[in-house]
């Protein structure tokens, strides 16, 4: 449900122009205020522990971020915080690795 809102919210804002931009960029609060209530709590994970929600998230945010829309500072960072993780950082290297064929 959240993952899909980001994404209706993101295509939106990224392939949107003019009237259609202001739109996605209403559009795109209605997730980013959802994630402000569910970080609230200032804690580094969603739900006390981390899970895939998380990654998930971070990567809508991240893609905000880096297209130069509004977010909010905690939650840039939490963006930040989950894509160094460990885990993500390693599926990255793989990833890479099986585009370039080695």
């Amino acid at each position: 449900m959240v993952a899909q809102l980001f994404a209706d919210a993101l295509r939106r804002a990224l392939y949107g122009g003019g009237v259609w931009r202001r739109s996605a960029q209403r559009e795109a609060q209605k997730p980013i205020a959802l994630a402000q209530t569910l970080l609230a709590h200032g804690r580094a994970n969603m739900f006390g522990e981390w899970c895939i929600a998380d990654t998930d998230l971070a990567l809508m945010l991240n893609r905000l971020v880096l297209n130069g829309d509004a977010v909010a500072q905690p939650l840039a960072e939490y963006a930040r915080f989950q894509w160094r993780r460990a885990a993500v950082q390693r599926y990255i290297a793989l990833s890479g690795k099986a585009e370039s064929g080695a």
